[in-house]
């Protein structure tokens, strides 16, 4: 008789949906995904929402890069272990902090001044406010600036160009 807490691996293995695990580059795709809109969006609530989910997707990105980082090699006794360089790599754009006390818990903040920023903005539209979005002129998307104080703002597109750009190049040193 088999005890009712025995793992079944071919059970498992059964009830496992392949097509439902995303492929291993599925948040550098959605930051492309969500930057595709946003570079063609030229309704001002629209513009502002995907620049919400842009900015979330950006830090997701390396949120689950650290986190992936941290655990992508296992050893013979099968305990994970660190890709130093892929760390290595991310640390040159964000701080990268594993907690002592709960390892599985990796949590990343800006680094440089992009980073910063891109972290920054995106606090700010998902804990305190949504985003204030000027019109600066008539050729938009591009010409959308965050803030509310002309001659203050700052053009969104080249900053999410500028991520986007960060991240695909991150995605290819770790993944080479």
């Amino acid at each position: 008789m088999s005890n009712a807490n025995e793992f079944n691996f071919n059970d498992w293995l059964n009830r496992l949906d392949m097509q439902a695990v995303p492929d291993f580059d599925d948040k550098l795709r959605e930051c492309e995904f969500f930057f595709a809109l946003l570079s063609q969006e030229i309704d001002r609530s629209k513009f502002r929402w995907l620049l919400s989910a842009f900015l979330n997707s950006t830090y997701s990105f390396f949120e689950s890069s650290a986190l992936t980082a941290h655990f992508r090699y296992t050893n013979s006794d099968g305990e994970p272990y660190e890709d130093e360089e892929g760390v290595s790599i991310l640390k040159r754009h964000v701080k990268v902090d594993q907690s002592k006390k709960n390892p599985s818990y990796v949590k990343t903040a800006g680094l440089t001044p992009l980073t910063m920023q891109v972290y920054e903005i995106r606090k700010k539209c998902t804990h305190h406010f949504p985003l204030s979005i000027m019109a600066m002129g008539p050729s938009l998307p591009e010409d959308f600036h965050l803030g509310n104080m002309k001659d203050e703002g700052v053009p969104v597109m080249p900053l999410c160009r500028e991520a986007l750009q960060l991240i695909q190049t991150v995605y290819a040193e770790i993944n080479g």
